[in-house]
């Protein structure tokens, strides 16, 4: 038997409410607030934390926990969007780190940016 597809994404974040700002108010997730879980102790999925699902097409879950021991470091994310440019403005007014502006790439126009943690973040038009 084989592993199925990626259905969860779950980064340990520094600061819960720095990253929350960053993923749902510039990037446009609707990101909402959780409880532990009821899962006390348990390092991934207890405690504060904010989330969503994607329920349209195949499933996704996207959450944000405040790190107990590791804070995520290094991981690249890539989310679409409609529009590319009105995002742009978004995080650049917001003063989002940009590791690139909008520009073309094989698979739409892409622009790169950097979490609160300095994970690389990109957002395509496509």
């Amino acid at each position: 038997m084989s592993a199925g597809r990626l259905i969860t994404v779950v980064l340990e974040v520094s600061d819960l409410v720095a990253s929350t700002v960053f993923y749902r108010d510039q990037l446009g997730l609707p990101l909402h607030p959780g409880g532990d879980n009821e899962a006390d102790g348990d390092r991934w999925i207890s405690g504060e934390h904010a989330a969503m699902s994607w329920q349209d097409g195949a499933f996704l879950h996207f959450s944000l926990y405040a790190a107990k021991d590791e804070v995520t470091r290094s991981a690249q994310l890539g989310f679409d969007t409609a529009d590319l440019v009105a995002a742009h403005a978004r995080l650049t007014d917001a003063g989002a780190a940009v590791v690139h502006p909008p520009r073309q790439e094989p698979w739409g126009q892409t622009a790169r940016y950097r979490d609160p943690d300095g994970n690389t973040v990109s957002l395509t038009q496509r």
